[in-house]
């Protein structure tokens, strides 16, 4: 299998040099075309390695200032030469043996994806663990489908799964959500393996204050963008009973019906079911 893997790099140089060191030693034994290609995304000192061999083909691209981690991964797919791609931190967070084994089993099945399911090495703070859990959750119920990672750094996909859906990935804010959720929307391949995950080093960039926010934006916006059908219908649905119950309610306890707010209800849904009925058909026409 002829492998490119992309390492977006923003102040995490540290731990740069210990992952080029375990790409040489899992890489080395194996006859595969390996190509590294490290993206530096506006780092003040540039990253260089002229006196350094390596066994594999290494290309440094460099952003002129920080663009995003996803900007980042766009650019080194649109620049790689293999039809398989993976990613991986440069925080060591991650380790090389994983993606080795991953290219493994990507190279022996048939998928679309494989992403690392973490299995946390250390303990994290109560806050990030319900944000994860809720993420988790929230997310597979919104999608009806179980999601076991849903934002994993450390993935391999086809070059041209991916970029079918090039244009939806934001070039900063979680490229690994939206890459799987247009995934699961598309009914592509994924599937999941088991690795360490290890405590990175430096600063992890996830503001537990903002970010659930984002992420919950992220989730709803994915949706609506592949089935605005179900997004708007849903609330119709909703206000449509609303105005039912709203009824029944008045007539029961007040023995009289609120006629303007049941109006209000029942006509706002079938908006809402309108709305969700031209998003449809501006879907199906752009396709």
């Amino acid at each position: 299998m002829n492998l490119s893997i992309i390492v977006p790099v923003y102040k995490d140089k540290g731990g740069l040099e210990i992952l080029l060191e375990e790409v040489k030693n899992c890489f080395s034994k194996i006859d595969d075309n390996i190509e590294l290609i490290v993206v530096d995304d506006g780092n003040e000192e540039a990253i260089n390695f002229k006196n350094e061999t390596f066994n594999f083909d290494l290309k440094i691209l460099k952003n002129e200032e920080n663009k995003g981690y996803g900007y980042s991964i766009k650019r080194g797919v649109r620049e790689s030469k293999n039809d398989i791609l993976a990613i991986i931190d440069a925080d060591n967070s991650y380790k090389v043996k994983d993606l080795e084994k991953l290219s493994k089993i990507f190279k022996e099945k048939d998928m679309s994806m494989l992403v690392g399911k973490r299995v946390f090495k250390y303990r994290e703070s109560t806050p990030r663990i319900i944000f994860r859990k809720f993420l988790k959750q929230f997310s597979s119920f919104i999608f009806n489908y179980k999601i076991k990672d849903i934002n994993s750094g450390l993935r391999i996909f086809k070059k041209k799964d991916f970029l079918e859906f090039v244009n939806y990935y934001p070039d900063k804010f979680s490229i690994t959500s939206t890459q799987t959720l247009c995934y699961i929307m598309t009914k592509k391949t994924i599937q999941y393996f088991d690795i360490e995950y290890e405590k990175r080093v430096g600063k992890s960039k996830i503001n537990i204050i903002r970010d659930p926010f984002n992420f919950i934006y992220l989730i709803l916006k994915v949706f609506l963008i592949f089935s605005p059908l179900k997004f708007f219908g849903g609330i119709g649905v909703f206000f449509i009973s609303l105005s039912f119950i709203n009824i029944l309610i008045t007539h029961l306890f007040f023995d009289q019906i609120a006629d303007i707010s049941s109006i209000i209800f029942f006509t706002s849904g079938i908006n809402f079911i309108f709305f969700g009925l031209i998003g449809e058909i501006i879907r199906l026409k752009i396709k």
